[in-house]
């Protein structure tokens, strides 16, 4: 039942318009690779390496204007994490899967010099496969993954040792990411698929770590905005995009489900307010303007499926995904030389019905900037056309439709359903569940 559901969910979302973007805030670079890229690491506004399938790491200097194929020596195995301290230093873990050999597990590389030479060291027990590693110095780092794998290094990566975990149920899940404040104080991101999402603090240098279960889904990646706040993406198939949001140093959480298709696979904050993060298999992302208070979506113009970004500074921003796509934020697009106009245009938003789930009303809000004429029209998940609430010219400003049962032509059945807006060239759609 659950795979019929996710296919007519897709086909779903096929059948629906997504919204038209003449102006791209995010422009193509030339890549030279057609590789599956999985993860990107700037350490300033000109040098990024970006690690891929196939042994592929590439690198630029200049901002990602040219890019240069690393010799990894992995050829085969994919690069699946990768992390730079500064233009010399660097670690990525590649995966060792093929079927010529009797034994599986990840190889921890490192370099000294950008890239240039990559040196390999086996992790000692194999089937593990390590999916995160990050330094916050030369010589203090830490590696997690599968099957609950959480150590630390002292010694630049030689030894590795466990780091001590609580005793609750969801310390042994497999973390995702790890993000730190300063050498002291830090979390970790993780979870299971269907059964749990996980966020791990530390605040004595990694030697020690509390968790959090905070929802049924994995979180993928965290941004920290200072001791107090912290911020955190993630999802599954079901039910999309996640956040999750701390404002009291990760005692409790927010968890939010945005009510899209697609997987929130990492996070990057442009500027205070501003973030952006992409849908992985969902061309397109979702974006905020108000510290992850709440969330919009954009379209990806050439439907390129992006899986990691990271801004450097407010003007530089980088994505990579499948296909080799390498993508940079068009900053000329909104005035970046003017510090006053360094926050997006807030244009046209459509909300998330309130209530939801709901029976038998619901409201509906949106805004849009100018006058256009505006549709918002009800579906199923099918793609059958069930009512239109809304055909007409609207003024600018804040508008609110009732959606209502009672007055359907037809018994409208539990279950999901999907709003759409047009406005203009704007186009958007939502979710919303009805229980009897």
């Amino acid at each position: 039942m659950k795979k019929i559901f996710y296919l007519l969910l897709l086909s779903f979302i096929l059948f629906i318009p997504t919204r038209s973007c003449p102006q791209p805030y995010w422009l193509t670079l030339n890549s030279p690779t057609n590789r599956f890229l999985k993860e990107c690491s700037f350490v300033d506004s000109l040098n990024g390496w970006v690690a891929g399938d196939s042994g592929t790491i590439i690198h630029t200097s200049n901002g990602g204007l040219n890019w240069i194929i690393q010799n990894t020596g992995t050829g085969y195995e994919d690069v699946v994490s990768i992390f730079f301290l500064n233009k010399r230093l660097g670690w990525a873990l590649s995966w060792d899967i093929t079927f010529d050999t009797n034994s599986y597990g990840t190889n921890i590389l490192s370099t000294t010099n950008g890239g240039i030479n990559w040196g390999h060291v086996r992790y000692p027990v194999d089937d593990v496969f390590i999916n995160t590693i990050i330094f916050v110095d030369s010589l203090t780092g830490f590696i997690g993954g599968y099957p609950g794998i959480f150590k630390k290094t002292t010694n630049g990566g030689l030894n590795w040792y466990k780091v001590e975990l609580d005793s609750s149920f969801f310390a042994g899940f497999p973390p995702n990411r790890f993000s730190f404040y300063n050498s002291q104080y830090g979390f970790a991101c993780g979870g299971i698929f269907d059964i749990a999402g996980v966020i791990w603090k530390t605040t004595d240098y990694g030697e020690s770590w509390v968790s959090y279960g905070i929802g049924p889904e994995p979180i993928f990646d965290i941004e920290i905005f200072n001791l107090a706040t912290a911020l955190g993406v993630g999802g599954d198939l079901e039910y999309g995009p996640t956040v999750v949001r701390t404002t009291n140093n990760g005692t409790n959480w927010g968890y939010e489900t945005l009510q899209l298709f697609g997987i929130a696979y990492a996070v990057s904050f442009r500027t205070r307010g501003e973030a952006w993060a992409p849908l992985g298999f969902q061309p397109g992302w979702v974006y905020t303007i108000d510290s992850g208070k709440t969330w919009n979506t954009y379209s990806a113009p050439d439907s390129s499926n992006l899986y990691d970004v990271e801004f450097t500074d407010y003007r530089n921003g980088f994505a990579v995904g499948k296909n080799g796509v390498i993508k940079k934020f068009n900053s000329a697009l909104i005035n970046i030389s003017n510090n006053n106009q360094n926050l997006l245009p807030f244009e046209i938003k459509l909300y998330q019905n309130y209530p939801n789930p709901f029976n038998p009303i619901s409201k509906i809000k949106f805004y849009i900037s100018k006058p256009a004429d505006t549709k918002l029209i009800v579906y199923d998940v099918l793609g059958r056309e069930v009512m239109v609430l809304l055909n007409e010219q609207l003024k600018q400003g804040l508008h609110e439709v009732e959606f209502s049962t009672l007055n359907a032509e037809i018994n409208l059945p539990s279950g999901v359903y999907f709003y759409q807006l047009t406005s203009g060239e704007f186009r958007e759609t939502r979710k919303m569940i009805l229980l009897k």
